[in-house]
């Protein structure tokens, strides 16, 4: 296969060189906690994605590294990863609600591996009386279609570039491009009304 022209969107091959186009994960956790934190923010929840992915890996460092720009340690935080599969989005609620003690939570914020994540946690909030943002912050990541705005109030989030890594991997077979290297597309930051 290797033979012919060939690119990955999305993924990468951690085994033989292939030009690949990638989020850059680690840069859009960043910018976001890097706003949240400038927000006056000082102690978030971090729901993470499973341990294992890439993405999560490259996301918490740039969580890591907002935080100690900001002098807060990161490791000082509370941490959770979500079991591997989607039936684990149903354990977000519980993790949340061990953190809530009489009503207040032991958090200022949430930064959540995903928007579906959010989702999870936007319910669990509000079913506990607590104000988004007023209370809590949430942000989010992925920018999923059409759901930002539903949110109320609307979720600030990441955008996963998917249309640029499409549009780039499809113009590298297009134009004969023969570059085997992994290269990053920006992930912007979207703040919205949440944080």
């Amino acid at each position: 296969l290797l033979t012919l022209p060939c690119v990955l969107a999305n993924c990468e091959s951690l085994s033989q060189p292939v030009a690949s186009y990638i989020p850059d994960d680690e840069q859009g956790q960043y910018d976001a906690v890097k706003a949240l934190l400038a927000a006056g923010y000082r102690h978030p929840l971090c729901l993470h994605l499973p341990a294992s992915q890439l993405a999560t890996i490259r996301r918490r460092q740039g969580l890591e590294r907002a935080c100690r720009e900001a002098g807060i340690e990161p490791d000082h935080l509370i941490h959770s990863y979500m079991g591997q599969g989607d039936e684990h989005y149903h354990d977000i609620p519980a993790v949340v609600l061990a953190h809530i003690r009489e009503g207040k939570p032991g958090f200022d914020s949430v930064i959540c591996g995903n928007d579906r994540i959010a989702f999870m946690v936007y319910q669990t909030l509000l079913g506990q009386g607590l104000r988004i943002p007023q209370d809590v912050a949430v942000v989010g990541y992925d920018n999923m279609v059409g759901i930002g705005d539903l949110f109320l109030p609307p979720l600030s989030t990441v955008q996963l570039p998917h249309y640029d890594i499409g549009r780039l991997s499809a113009l590298h077979i297009i134009h004969g491009d023969n570059h085997r290297e992994t290269r990053k597309v920006a992930s912007p930051w979207l703040p919205r009304a949440s944080h």
